[in-house]
């Protein structure tokens, strides 16, 4: 078997049980492939380092990654091409003092859904609408890793582009969904694209909608801002635990709270649920008259009540329904 065919069966597997990762660490003299499902990680099989050596190699050549340097942490998308289907991972690699540590984030194509597929609560799809219908402003989705964030993201695309046919010009890091409706930008830091020198430059390319893929550093959280205030409608991914917790995250980024009142339009917060045979969003929304509330009491604090229904509140609601 060749090492193409066996990484694809490798990712097959995968797909069959629907993992999000494929993880390769070292265990016992010899490197382990483990799935990750949810929150468990499940063992599948043994590879001697020679074999690991040979499918790091190809994956790294394959996804434009440098193979001269082993002790640089590199990532990016890898794409199999085959008869009936396009593959893509995201590859994160790692150097340690033993090895080189490689995760695969499998990005399945087939699970880009509409923005109404999306939610569990079907009124948390007009909100969505509704904030994605503004004409500028800074609009954040935030959850943690494994959230749905990016789905989310895309079926707000999707919406703005076939319903309100909006020109979009997205940066990611990397490109997970391929749109041929829309201009995607890749990060490439060793080429010198960053997400902050990208935004510089989309705001040139005359976009109504500006994506970025997500705001982890002071320089993209300024560049993101900046787009907003100069008439964009901005969507943006955080890293964060609720509503609150992102409104924090940009202000540890340097922004102040009276830039973010002036740009920010909407807050959502999100988490998976398993819905029958497939994975539904509850939602944590603050848009309108709520998120002023909201800034204010940040500004004067304390907070003492939260002017919007929270994760918390939603998921009790998702289990009555259920029981």
């Amino acid at each position: 078997m060749t090492i193409k065919s066996q990484l694809i069966e490798f990712i097959k597997q995968a797909n069959i049980v629907k993992a999000s990762d494929i993880h390769f660490i070292m265990k016992h003299d010899k490197i382990l492939m483990q799935f990750r499902i949810g929150a468990l990680m499940l063992p599948q099989r043994y590879l001697s380092y020679e074999e690991y050596d040979q499918l790091l190699a190809y994956i790294k050549f394959h996804a434009s990654l440098t193979l001269n340097h082993p002790r640089q942490p590199q990532s990016g998308l890898l794409v199999l091409d085959q008869q009936e289907d396009i593959l893509y991972c995201r590859v994160s690699i790692l150097p340690t003092y033993y090895f080189q540590s490689l995760v695969l984030r499998i990005i399945n194509s087939k699970n880009q859904k509409k923005l109404t597929e999306i939610p569990f609560f079907k009124q948390n799809v007009t909100v969505l609408k509704d904030m994605a219908q503004s004409q500028a402003g800074l609009l954040l989705i935030s959850g943690p890793t494994g959230s749905g964030k990016t789905t989310t993201a895309y079926g707000l695309i999707k919406y703005l582009k076939q319903d309100l046919e909006k020109s979009i010009v997205t940066i990611e890091d990397p490109v997970e969904f391929q749109q041929e409706d829309i201009v995607q930008m890749q990060v490439n830091e060793s080429l010198g694209m960053t997400y902050d020198i990208g935004i510089k430059e989309i705001l040139r390319h005359d976009p109504d909608v500006i994506v970025i893929g997500e705001i982890r550093d002071p320089q993209t959280a300024h560049q993101a801002l900046r787009a907003a205030l100069t008439g964009h409608l901005v969507i943006s991914t955080v890293h964060a635990k609720n509503v609150l917790g992102t409104i924090y995250r940009l202000l540890d980024l340097g922004i102040s709270l009276q830039d973010f009142e002036q740009a920010v339009i909407g807050i959502v917060n999100q988490r998976l649920i398993k819905d029958q045979n497939d994975y539904k969003a509850l939602f944590e929304m603050c848009f309108g008259e709520p998120l002023d509330q909201l800034l204010s009491q940040v500004e004067q604090g304390p907070i003492t009540d939260l002017p919007y229904k929270t994760l918390d509140e939603e998921f009790i609601e998702w289990q009555t329904n259920a029981s």
